[in-house]
């Protein structure tokens, strides 16, 4: 035999292995990247799922019941309805087999801050491609994702006890953050054309029980849909509101950039007295003491330098800006609801 011709054959047996074993790593390959995909997306899911049952952890702020997924409505509370609606409604489980929502969360790491949500999704059946070649023929992925949610503790709590005008049907997503939103000393055009004082609430009997709503938020549950009272009169030019405000103003963050002058939004420290929560209404037709329906709830930043007190005819001294709306159908007061400051986003911890 020709040596030369023995050699090519070798060849050839060893290249036949070598490509076939290649073919194979690629196929494998291939199914491992899908499978990675498929875990990658389970995961975003998972993770978006964990941060929006995370906003209603702290109790301040409840899940409209109308927003529930059928499927959801076992769930024990509205963090974990929150959840499993957007699972649901994202296609991130079917059923209660391929989620769990855990709160507190399981095998977190130790020292894991609470309160936490934690959701673990998973999808079976994922055929493989070419791994049925060796006799594989599907998989399962599955993604956990944890997300806490802080309250800030430096600050009171409740509603501020003034009103922003939102036009009913009220769209809070179409106003802008940094947007300017008008405390004139009269009901102007500008915030719904209803002649009389401020928009203060009625939360007591006079300027003393008002003052104390300034500085320690308004008591109670307030709930989109609500009926609200106005109050008659300025009171901010009475000591007691002009000084809890001015008093509450002095306390507020020095910010590098202005929020209300083309400065981050973002960047409010949380618990900063300046940032309050308001109930959003519809004012048109409201002449003095009347009753309007809460529209919705927003944050607004005050500027430090802003006074209660009312100047004549030159105006309101409170300028303010619209900084997001606040995620929930009922506010509570007391201890549980959202501080007059920031609202801390959640955030992961899994």
């Amino acid at each position: 035999m020709n040596l030369k011709e023995f050699y090519n054959g070798q060849i050839g047996v060893i290249m036949t292995l070598v490509v076939a074993t290649l073919l194979g790593v690629m196929a494998l390959g291939a199914d491992v990247g899908v499978m990675y995909y498929n875990w990658n997306q389970l995961q975003k899911g998972a993770d978006a799922a964990a941060l929006a049952g995370a906003n209603y952890l702290n109790g301040g702020i409840t899940f409209a019941t109308a927003n529930v997924n059928a499927g959801c409505t076992g769930q024990s509370d509205d963090a974990k309805k929150a959840a499993c609606s957007y699972a649901m409604n994202n296609g991130l489980a079917s059923d209660a087999n391929s989620l769990t929502i855990n709160e507190p969360g399981v095998n977190l790491p130790v020292g894991a801050p609470t309160p936490n949500l934690q959701v673990i999704v998973s999808r079976s059946g994922i055929p493989y491609t070419f791994g049925r070649i060796i006799g594989l023929n599907t998989y399962s992925v599955k993604a956990f994702a944890a997300a806490k949610s802080t309250l800030p503790t430096n600050s009171a709590t409740g509603l501020f006890p003034l009103g922003m005008q939102c036009t009913s049907l009220c769209d809070m997503s179409k106003l802008v953050p940094g947007q300017s939103v008008p405390f004139n000393q009269k009901f102007t055009p500008a915030i719904g054309g209803a002649p009389g004082n401020w928009q203060w609430w009625a939360v007591g009997n006079g300027a003393s029980d008002l003052g104390n709503v300034v500085t320690s938020g308004m008591p109670g549950t307030y709930t989109i849909g609500q009926s609200i009272s106005t109050d008659t009169g300025n009171k901010g030019n009475s000591g007691p509101v002009s000084g809890a405000f001015d008093a509450r103003m002095a306390k507020c963050a020095s910010l590098a950039s202005d929020p209300c002058n083309g400065g981050a939004t973002n960047n409010i420290p949380t618990g900063d007295p300046c940032l309050v929560t308001i109930p959003a209404v519809d004012f048109a037709g409201c002449n003095g003491n009347c009753n309007v329906t809460i529209e919705g709830f927003a944050q607004v930043y005050i500027e430090p330098t802003s006074s209660s007190k009312n100047k004549g005819q030159s105006g309101s001294q409170i300028t303010a800006c619209f900084i997001k709306g606040v995620d929930g159908n009922t506010v509570t007061g007391s201890s549980t609801a959202p501080s007059l400051g920031a609202i801390e986003p959640p955030k992961l911890i899994q």
